[in-house]
């Protein structure tokens, strides 16, 4: 029985290392976010853990930092006035 609850002990001892872990290395989060959440696992063991990963966001994609090469015409951007009919009240 002490060797069961030994082994539940280091399991949600490393359970909640890995959530701080994770929830340190957040960059998108705030160091005030961070530390709360950091707090919060600890605060409330397994459920806290179990929820900052979830709740953990993922990196967000890099991009290439390029504009695509495709020179637009600017049909794409409608006004309001286009979508009216040409703005003297009638639909067509």
């Amino acid at each position: 029985m002490e060797n069961i609850l030994a082994i539940g002990l280091i399991v949600l001892v490393a359970l909640n290392t890995y959530a701080s872990y994770r929830c340190y290395r957040d960059s998108i989060s705030s160091l005030g976010q961070r530390l709360a959440q950091i707090t919060f696992i600890w605060v409330v063991p397994v459920i806290g853990a179990v929820l900052a990963l979830r709740l953990i966001r993922n990196e967000p994609e890099k991009g290439a930092g390029i504009y695509p090469s495709g020179k637009t015409t600017g049909e794409d951007y409608v006004n309001s006035l286009d979508r009216q009919g040409g703005g003297d009240g009638s639909p067509y």
